[in-house]
C-alpha cells in the first residue's frame, strides 16, 4: 500500500513538475512571437514611411516635369521677346520679365556696362527702389557685382563665400552698402561685358536657376550687341558723303544718347563745337576739301568711344563722354595747335578755327534742347 502511494505521489509531482516547464516554455514562445510581432510592426511602419517618402519624391519629380514642359513652353516666347527689343530700355525690361517668371524671385537688378568695359551703372530695378537707386555707378572688379563681371561667372552667396581671403576682403570693401545679391549673371557675348544681372530672395521649388539665368543673360547680351550695330546701321545711312561723318540729322539722336550714359554711369561729358572759317566760302569744292581734312584729321585723333558729327557747312561737332574740365582743356589745346596747320597735298590750309565748348557734370539730368540752349550761349574762340 505503501508503494503504491509512493508511486502515485511521484507521479503526481513528475506531472506538476511537466506543466511548470511546460508553461514555462509556453511563457518564452510567447515572448519571443511578442518581440517579433513588435519588430514586424516597426518594420511595416518604416517601410509605410518609406512609402511616403517615395511617394513625396514621385509627385515632386512629376511637379518638375511638368514646370520644366511649361518652361519649354514659354522659353521661346520669353526668348523672342528678348530678341525682339529695339533699344536699350526695352532690353533691360524684357530682361528683367523674363528672368521674374524663369525663377520666381521679384527682386532684380540689372546694371549696364559702359562702352569701354569698366563701369557698371544701375538700369533697371524691380523690388529693390528702397536699396538700389539710380545714379549707382561701381567700377568692374569691385564688390560681388564687379568681381562676377570680371570673372564672367554666374556667382552664388555660397560661392562668394568660398573664394579666397583676398577676394573675399575686395569684395567686403568695395561692395555697395546694405546689399548683398544672392545670385549674380553677367551678361557676356563674344567676350564682351554688356552688364550684369542680380537676384534676391529665390524662391526655394525654384530649380536650375543658374543655368536658366545664364540663358537668358547671355541672350540680353546678344540683343544689346544687335542694338549697338543697329545704331551704327543708322547712323551710317545719315552719313555726310565728304566728311564720313554723322549728319546733322544724327545730332539730337547721338546727343539724347549720350545723355542717357551720363546720367546712367555718373561721368561727365564734353561737347566741343568746331567751326573751320576757311570752309565758310563760295568755293565749293575748296570748303568740302578743308572740311575733308579736318574730319579725317579728327577721325584718327578721336577715341573710340568719341563721336564726331557734321552739324553744319562749316561746323564739327565733337562729343567726348568721360571728359572732364581738365580733359577739356587738354583736347583744346591739340586742336588749337594742330588743326589750323593741317594741309593736303594740293597746298589747301585748314587754318584758323574757332572753337567753343561745354563739360556736363553729373548730377543733373539735361535734354538735348538744354545742352543746344547752353552751347549756344558760349562765345567762340579764334585759334590760328
Amino acid at each position: 500500500m505503501d508503494i503504491i502511494i509512493a508511486l502515485v505521489a511521484g507521479m503526481t509531482i513528475a506531472s506538476v513538475i511537466t506543466l511548470i516547464l511546460c508553461k514555462s516554455s509556453a511563457s518564452q514562445k510567447t515572448g519571443f512571437l511578442e518581440e517579433k510581432i513588435m519588430g514586424l510592426k516597426k518594420e511595416l511602419i518604416a517601410r509605410n514611411l518609406e512609402g511616403r517618402a517615395i511617394g513625396d519624391k514621385i509627385s515632386f519629380f512629376e511637379n518638375e516635369v511638368k514646370h520644366h514642359r511649361d518652361l519649354a513652353v514659354m522659353l521661346p516666347g520669353l526668348v523672342k521677346q528678348v530678341l525682339s527689343a529695339r533699344s536699350t530700355s526695352e532690353a533691360t525690361e524684357y530682361t528683367v520679365r523674363a528672368i521674374n517668371l524663369l525663377t520666381g524671385t521679384e527682386k532684380i537688378a540689372l546694371f549696364l556696362a559702359d562702352r569701354m568695359g569698366s563701369k557698371l551703372g544701375l538700369a533697371n530695378v524691380k523690388g529693390l527702389e528702397k536699396i538700389l537707386t539710380p545714379p549707382l555707378v561701381l567700377n568692374v572688379g569691385e564688390g560681388h557685382i564687379g568681381i562676377a563681371a570680371e570673372t564672367g561667372k554666374v556667382l552664388s552667396r555660397e560661392d562668394f563665400a568660398n573664394e579666397s581671403v583676398l577676394v573675399k576682403q575686395q569684395v567686403e570693401r568695395t561692395a555697395i552698402p546694405n546689399y548683398i545679391p544672392d545670385l549674380v549673371a553677367p551678361m557676356t557675348f563674344q567676350g564682351v561685358l554688356y552688364g550684369v544681372v542680380c537676384m534676391n530672395e529665390i524662391p526655394s521649388s525654384a530649380s536650375l536657376v543658374k543655368e536658366r539665368v545664364r540663358a537668358i543673360a547671355n541672350v540680353s547680351a546678344s540683343v544689346l550687341e544687335n542694338i549697338r550695330l543697329l545704331e551704327r546701321f543708322e547712323t551710317a545711312a545719315d552719313l555726310d558723303m565728304d566728311t564720313g561723318l554723322p549728319g546733322p540729322t544724327q545730332l539730337l539722336l547721338l546727343l539724347e544718347t549720350e545723355l542717357e550714359r551720363l546720367s546712367r554711369f555718373n561721368s561727365p561729358l564734353t561737347i566741343i563745337d568746331v567751326r573751320i572759317i576757311s570752309a565758310a566760302t563760295s568755293d565749293k569744292f575748296l570748303s568740302r576739301e578743308i572740311m575733308r581734312m579736318s574730319a579725317i584729321y579728327l577721325k584718327n585723333t578721336m577715341r573710340n568711344i568719341d563721336i564726331g558729327i557734321k552739324t553744319g557747312p562749316e561746323n564739327l561737332m565733337l562729343l567726348l563722354p568721360g571728359t572732364d574740365i581738365t580733359g577739356t582743356g587738354m583736347v583744346i589745346e591739340k586742336l588749337a595747335s594742330t588743326m589750323p596747320d593741317l594741309t593736303n597735298e594740293d597746298g589747301d590750309t585748314v587754318g584758323a578755327i574757332e572753337l567753343r565748348r561745354i563739360s556736363l557734370q553729373p548730377g543733373r539730368n539735361y535734354t538735348s534742347e538744354d545742352v543746344m540752349d547752353l552751347l549756344g550761349q558760349k562765345e567762340f574762340e579764334r585759334f590760328g
